[in-house]
């Protein structure tokens, strides 16, 4: 059986009681709507013909009763509604938005959509719409009523609902396609809204303001035009509705007086026709209104099934804690590429970095550092071969369990919204001497103490602003936190002052003095912080989608030799100027991003 008939049956039984109980619901409205017609007839037959004041207070209060049990019916399906409809989205929000964090093929704005149409789909569900359809059966049970009445009134009825259904059919016919590319566009506009509000700071103070907005104005005016395209089927068909809905009204009551000349109905049957007429179309009247958000309610629900389905990958189902592993990284024909893409970015790599193996990551921007540490780090797949710690393939790892065991600091650090203390711990109920641990290893615990509430300090959305340094030794303290026994840093000092930086350096010298075999880390560390290099045993060079790792001393002696070569060359060419040539650092700067 497919994980989508098993994701359908689990649903199925989960909100089975709740249909149940909306369509007996919705049973008892029906039956007691019938309250209205028999009163009037009633009236209009027995109370005006014998002038029964007593009669008439009886019927009024039976009447009244029942429309008070009614009133209750209607809340209770509006309520098991709506519980289903939480019990719906409980089963498939978090399902989904697992998805678009464990699965590399699914980009930001794809699980920002799917979680969008499940809000759509819960605001169905709760607005009661499915309260329509459970009054759809009913339709053929009032027009039986009006065909006892009298067989004309019921062929108006029958009429008028073979209208409506058409107008329904058309409807959907006509706006299908056309809505389905309205929300797309308007998706696109929210996509771009987003981003905006991201980027507010650099479109602030490049002055790109105006453009932006005008920009995003363009996306929204398309969304906005294609929705009014869309809708003009629907608005006319909707007015239709409502003009063929008053000539019934006018037929049934015609006709009905008309019976009542001829003496072969009462004139409280005119209104208690009319009214059982109208309540025989009125679920194929709020379908045909309701049409684009019920509509709407089972794309999303097929968008959502669709994308779990999709990114369904039951080779990740690990749920088996593993053991803490060696920190021992292997890279086996290991190819990286970025996700969606087909071909491998760099050459492969085949290399084991023993336990305490301390590698520098050079190279120019946009060589493929960021997305070979993704891959390490167990962020992205690889496109062949494996990454493994200890021995265990980090991408086929439960992610919940591997991410305790690896360190990673992204090159543009995000904090999530909660506190200081939470975000290093990375929101586990960690003892709080671990977490202060976790700092002063970076050497943020006194930054962290300046702030309002110091740990405790709210940070995200709505929280205390941090400077991207502050996000930066947070987000150091978070992937030290634990002691990892794998390292994957980004850009680890580029956003830190003198004193982080130091702090840092000092931290990764500490560990290089010590045996190799004594650390209790493997760290890989991107940096243009040729400072860090005293710190490493091996250097990765990325060039030109090439990979080369070698010691770090035959790496530096290939840096003076080349240096030498160049200055000699420059002596030969420019003896005047011989004696003031670039310093060690700055050129070892330069010839390094020559050489990755």
């Amino acid at each position: 059986m497919t994980d989508h008939n098993l994701r359908e049956r689990r649903i199925l039984r989960l909100i089975k009681p709740h249909i149940i109980a909306a369509a007996a619901f919705s049973a008892a409205l029906n039956i007691l709507f019938l309250v209205s017609p028999i009163y009037m007839l009633q009236v209009y037959d027995r109370v005006l013909t014998t002038g029964s004041v007593p009669t008439l207070l009886l019927l009024s209060g039976i009447a009244v009763f029942l429309l008070v049990v009614y009133l209750f019916a209607e809340a209770g399906r509006r309520r098991v509604l709506g519980r289903a409809a939480q019990l719906m989205s409980d089963e498939l929000a978090e399902p989904a938005l697992k998805q678009g964090f464990g699965d590399s093929r699914a980009t930001p704005n794809e699980t920002v959509a799917v979680m969008g149409s499940l809000q759509t789909l819960q605001q169905a569900f709760s607005q009661a719409l499915p309260g329509v359809v459970f009054d759809l059966p009913f339709v053929p049970f009032f027009l039986l009523i009006l065909f006892v009445v009298h067989p004309a009134l019921g062929m108006v009825g029958l009429l008028g609902a073979i209208g409506l259904i058409l107008v329904a059919v058309l409807t959907e016919k006509l706006t299908k396609e056309p809505l389905a590319e309205a929300q797309k566009a308007e998706r696109g506009a929210q996509n771009e809204l987003t981003q905006l509000v991201r980027q507010r700071g650099a479109i602030a103070g490049m002055g790109m303001g105006e453009r932006a907005i005008a920009r995003w104005s363009e996306l929204r005016r398309t969304g906005v035009n294609e929705t009014l395209h869309a809708g003009t089927p629907a608005t006319f068909l909707g007015a239709a509705t409502r003009a063929l809905r008053m000539i019934l009204q006018i037929a049934i009551l015609g006709g009905g007086a008309f019976l009542a000349v001829q003496g072969h109905v009462s004139a409280g049957a005119i209104i208690a026709s009319s009214i059982i007429m109208g309540r025989a179309l009125a679920p194929i009247d709020q379908m045909v209104n309701a049409w684009r958000q019920l509509a709407g309610a089972y794309s999303a629900y097929q968008e959502v099934d669709a994308w779990l389905t999709a990114h369904h990958d039951e080779d990740r189902q690990i749920l088996t804690p593993m053991p803490r592993p060696e920190a021992q990284l292997t890279l086996d024909e290991l190819q990286v590429t970025v996700p969606g893409a087909d071909k491998p970015l760099l050459a492969t790599i085949e290399k084991v970095f023993p336990k305490g193996q301390i590698v520098a990551l050079l190279g120019q921007s946009g060589s493929g550092k960021t997305s070979f540490l993704q891959t390490v780090a167990g962020a992205w797949p690889p496109l062949a071969g494996t990454a493994r710690l200890g021995q265990r393939d980090l991408w086929q790892w439960d992610p919940a369990d591997r991410g305790q065991h690896v360190g990673y600091l992204p090159q543009h650090v995000e904090l999530l919204r909660g506190t200081v203390r939470e975000n290093i711990a990375r929101f586990t109920q960690a003892p709080a001497e671990k977490v202060f641990e976790a700092a002063k290893k970076v050497g943020c615990h006194d930054l962290i103490l300046s702030l309002p509430n110091a740990y405790d300090t709210m940070i995200g959305e709505g929280g205390h602003y941090l400077s991207a340094g502050q996000r930066q030794s947070i987000g150091l303290a978070r992937a030290l936190f634990g002691n990892p026994p794998l390292l994957i840093l980004d850009e680890p000092t580029a956003h830190l002052d003198s004193d982080l930086t130091q702090n840092i350096m000092t931290f990764f010298a500490n560990a290089s003095r010590l045996p190799a075999e004594e650390r209790p880390f493997t760290a890989i560390v991107a940096t243009h912080d040729l400072r860090l290099l005293n710190a490493a045993d091996d250097v990765m060079i990325i060039k030109d989608r090439g990979v080369i790792i070698t010691q770090r001393e035959a790496y530096l002696n290939k840096i003076s030799q080349l240096r030498r070569s160049q200055q000699q060359q420059t002596v030969k060419a420019k003896p005047a100027t011989a004696q003031t040539g670039t310093p060690l650092t700055v050129d070892l700067s330069r010839r390094s991003d020559d050489n990755g």
